[in-house]
C-alpha cells in the first residue's frame, strides 16, 4: 500500500470531477486504533481536536464529516437576473436587485485563506452570476486566493464566446447549466427569455474551447422537474451527450405560488408519512430491483405502510417529511453575521452559528406533515415540538424535495 503521506489530490480537480469511492486498507494496532491517510482526514475536515461522528448500523460503520469544518461555500454574486422564468421566486418578492461590491468580495478572498478544510466554492444564488459585470475577476480571485474549485451556476444565456474564454482563463472548475427542458418547446415556456437553442449552443462551444485552451472543465446539468417537462427526463441522455455532463441533478420546483404547488410530483410522496428505522415496524429488505409497471404499485404500497424499506441494505424512504396542504408558508429571514462588520471565518466561528449547526443536524423538529396541518406550518418562528426560531420542521430541501448543486 502506498504511504498516505505521498497521497497528495489536486483538491480542485477532485471538486470539478464526479465523486469518486476511494477504498483502502488501514492497520489496527493493539490497542485497536487506526490512522486514516491524510487526504480522507481532510475530507472529513478532521483535524487535532475535531470530533467526527461513527455510526454503526445494518453493519455497516460511516464516518461523518465534522460539520463545524467549513468545506463549502455559497457566495451571491447577484440576485439580478435577466430572465423571468416561471420557477423563480423573483415572481413573488418585493425586494430591490442587489449585487455584491467587488470591496467585500476581496475582503471575503483573503479571509477564506484562514478556512483550513474550505474545499470549493459556489457562484450562485436566487440571482444570475453572469449578470454581475465583474464575475470574470471574482473567479480568478478566488482562485488565486485558496486551492479550491470554484463553480458557478448558470442560465447559459450570457455565455458569448468572450466571457466563456475569459472564465476558463480566469480558472473555473465547473459549469453548472440552467435545463429545465430537454426539447425547446418546454425549456423556451419554462424559461421565459431564454433559447433552448442558444444555451445548448453555448454550453458546446465552451466546452470545445476548454479543449481547445487545455483547460479542464466539468459540466452539470441542473433539471428543475415538475408536471409541465416530466416527459422531458426520457431525453435527459441526449442532451447529456450534446453538452458533455458528467452530471445531472434534479429538483423539484419550489412553490412559492399555490399554482407552482399544483405542479409539484411529490405530494402523494409527501403524504405517505414514511420514515426510515421507524420504531417497532418490521425491516424489510429488497433485492435489485427493476422500476417498471409490475413493481411500481407494490413498492409503492409498501411505502404508505410505514414500513422500514431497504433495498441493498440503503433505506429507500426520506428520514423526514413534510406537505405544505396549500398553506402560505411566510419564512422569517435568519441572520448570523454581516460580512461588513465581522469577517466569515469570526462569523462561523460565533457559540449561536455553532449551535445552530448542531441544532440541525439532531433535527429534532416536528414532522408537520403527520397532524394534517396548522398554525405552526405557515411559517418558521416556531413547533409543535417546542423548538423556536428558526425551525426545519418544514423546510422542503430538508426533505430532499428541493436540491441545490
Amino acid at each position: 500500500m502506498r504511504n498516505p503521506e505521498e497521497v497528495k489530490p489536486d483538491r480542485a480537480a477532485v471538486e470539478a470531477s464526479a465523486p469518486a469511492t476511494l477504498k483502502f486498507e488501514v492497520e489496527v494496532d493493539r490497542q485497536g486504533c487506526f490512522r486514516f491517510p491524510p487526504e480522507i482526514l481532510e475530507k472529513l475536515g478532521a483535524g487535532p481536536g475535531s470530533r467526527v461522528r461513527v455510526v454503526y448500523e445494518n453493519d455497516k460503520v460511516m464516518v461523518e464529516p465534522d460539520i463545524h469544518a467549513l468545506r463549502r461555500l455559497y457566495i451571491e454574486p447577484t440576485s439580478g437576473c435577466n430572465l423571468k422564468c416561471q420557477t423563480c421566486i423573483r415572481n413573488t418578492w418585493n425586494e430591490p436587485f442587489g449585487s455584491m461590491r467587488l470591496e467585500l468580495f476581496d475582503r471575503l478572498c483573503q479571509q477564506i485563506k484562514e478556512l483550513s478544510y474550505l474545499r470549493s466554492v459556489m457562484l450562485a444564488g436566487f440571482g444570475e452570476p453572469l449578470f454581475h459585470p465583474d464575475i470574470m475577476t471574482m473567479v480568478r480571485k478566488l482562485k488565486e486566493a485558496a486551492a479550491v474549485s470554484v463553480e458557478i451556476t448558470t442560465n447559459g444565456t450570457l455565455l458569448a464566446e468572450e466571457m466563456a474564454r475569459q472564465l476558463l482563463e480566469a480558472g473555473l472548475d465547473r459549469l453548472w447549466v440552467s435545463f429545465d427542458g430537454t426539447s425547446e418547446t418546454s425549456f423556451d415556456d419554462i424559461r421565459q427569455g431564454a433559447s433552448f437553442r442558444l444555451v445548448l449552443k453555448n454550453v458546446q462551444k465552451m466546452k470545445g474551447l476548454a479543449t481547445e485552451m487545455n483547460r479542464p472543465l466539468a459540466i452539470g446539468i441542473s433539471f428543475v422537474v415538475m408536471r409541465d417537462n416530466i416527459d422531458d427526463i426520457r431525453n435527459i441522455e441526449e442532451l447529456i451527450r450534446e453538452v458533455g455532463a458528467d452530471q445531472v441533478l434534479m429538483s423539484n420546483v419550489l412553490p412559492y405560488t399555490e399554482e407552482m404547488e399544483r405542479k409539484m410530483l411529490c405530494l402523494l410522496a409527501l403524504t405517505c408519512e414514511t420514515f426510515a428505522n421507524l420504531p417497532g415496524k418490521p425491516r424489510i429488505s429488497l433485492p435489485r430491483l427493476d422500476i417498471n409497471y409490475l413493481t411500481k404499485e407494490p413498492i409503492y404500497h409498501l411505502l404508505k405502510g410505514y414500513q422500514n424499506l431497504f433495498m441493498i441494505n440503503n433505506a429507500i424512504s426520506a428520514e423526514h417529511v413534510t406537505y405544505l396542504y396549500g398553506l402560505e408558508r411566510r419564512i422569517k429571514p435568519y441572520f448570523l453575521g454581516d460580512l461588513n462588520e465581522r469577517s466569515l471565518p469570526d462569523i462561523w466561528s460565533l457559540p449561536e452559528y455553532h449551535d445552530f449547526r448542531e441544532k440541525v443536524d439532531k433535527f429534532d423538529f416536528s414532522p408537520c406533515h403527520i397532524c394534517g396541518g396548522c398554525s405552526y406550518l405557515e411559517g418558521n418562528e416556531e413547533d409543535c415540538f417546542g423548538n423556536t426560531f428558526p425551525v426545519c420542521g418544514g423546510c422542503l430541501w430538508a426533505q430532499g424535495v428541493i436540491q441545490c448543486p
